[in-house]
């Protein structure tokens, strides 16, 4: 399964959640890979300080997107792309190639514009794929007594594409996690409410991980 984390715009918090999500499926025992076409290569250097143990792969074009994303995908268990920053036609082939879509948004009237014109490109790929990816909008960097914040959560769900019910807040044990080239769900009683908020995020966006897990455990007693 394919996994791309895309938006318009940097700075919404794509690298972090991607990073997150490939470790949360590593240590939940799958094989797991992490393809970065985003040019900073934040989310690569990242994983690999992280975990060696996750396969991380770069490209910077559709062919050698679509050729990476084939090799993995036929290889691994979850394949987890950070899209670039941009509607260029790397990050159209990133999502035709996806599964799922994941589009982080934060509480700025700039994101809200920028995910507009993203789930505009998403809607292109589902129609020319059948319906996939399925896409799912993330609220991220959430401040409880925002009014930014407050506001974009209401406006969210008429955007076109499904909402994740588990909003992720915007705490200091994230960037604590990245100087220290590590995830919060590794951080210990320090990163506590951050691993519980981001594990409870990738359980409802990737059920079918949990309930692989579940049915491993049953079957070994």
């Amino acid at each position: 399964m394919m996994i791309c984390l895309a938006n318009t715009k940097g700075g919404v918090g794509k690298s972090t959640i991607a990073v997150h999500l490939a470790v949360w499926l590593h240590d939940q025992g799958f094989k797991t890979a992490l393809l970065d076409a985003d040019k900073q290569r934040s989310s690569s250097q990242w994983t690999a300080e992280a975990e060696a143990g996750i396969t991380v792969r770069v490209c910077d074009t559709p062919d050698s997107c679509l050729s990476e994303a084939q090799a993995l995908t036929q290889s691994h268990d979850f394949v987890v792309g950070d899209g670039p920053g941009g509607l260029d036609d790397l990050s159209r082939a990133m999502l035709l190639l996806s599964d799922l879509a994941l589009l982080p948004i934060s509480p700025s009237i700039l994101d809200l514009r920028s995910v507009q014109q993203a789930t505009g490109i998403l809607r292109f790929a589902q129609q020319i794929n059948g319906g996939r990816p399925d896409g799912r909008l993330i609220l991220n960097k959430m401040r409880t007594r925002d009014t930014i914040s407050r506001e974009l959560k209401a406006a969210a769900p008429g955007l076109g594409v499904g909402v994740a019910d588990t909003v992720v807040r915007d705490l200091q044990a994230y960037r604590d996690a990245a100087q220290q080239g590590t995830v919060v769900t590794r951080m210990g009683r320090k990163g506590a409410q951050a691993a519980e908020e981001i594990a409870r995020l990738f359980a409802e966006l990737v059920p079918q991980a949990v309930r692989k897990v579940e049915d491993m455990e049953v079957a070994n007693g």
